[in-house]
């Protein structure tokens, strides 16, 4: 008889409880939701940083390659030994981007990779960009109540790289 007593306490205890599951994980899913989005989102960021990075950097370097002494001048030199190698070789080592996101960093031609000497100290800069990624963002940006918009990122997503030739 004590058994029985018991064990209906325990079943009114939980009638009582029912839903709570559910309300915890109503309060809970958000901010979870919002973090693992964040990480994913702001990884695929870093990702894209350091890939711009490595292939401005690959660019400088490809750039000290070219022989000065094959061209007639120093446009000729630029044009047409210096700038093709750099956006071949940045176009080379951003290879592994889908073409949708390859077009807007690239452009047609690698034509929006910016190539750049200044001639008074001999510098050449090198810049690789994603202009307006709020535009066309890799993973769309969410906007969640109580948090705003995630992921917090700049507009523009770049990165340059400098050598003396």
């Amino acid at each position: 008889m004590i058994e029985h007593a018991y064990s209906m306490k325990a079943t009114g205890a939980l009638r009582h409880q029912r839903g709570s599951t559910a309300l915890e994980f109503a309060l809970l899913f958000l901010p979870m939701f919002a973090l693992f989005y964040a990480i994913v989102s702001y990884g695929l960021v870093f990702l894209l940083m350091e890939s711009f990075s490595s292939a401005a950097e690959g660019g400088a370097r490809a750039a000290v390659a070219v022989d000065p002494t094959a061209y007639t001048d120093t446009d000729d030199y630029l044009n047409n030994g210096v700038i093709p190698v750099v956006r071949d070789q940045v176009a080379a080592q951003l290879g592994w981007l889908p073409d949708s996101i390859k077009g807007v960093v690239l452009g047609a031609d690698n034509q929006n990779v910016q190539v750049s000497l200044d001639s008074s100290n001999q510098v050449l800069t090198v810049e690789v960009g994603y202009e307006d990624y709020h535009a066309s963002p890799v993973i769309p940006m969410l906007t969640l109540p109580m948090i705003g918009t995630l992921p917090k990122v700049p507009a523009e997503l770049g990165s340059r790289a400098t050598v003396r030739l």
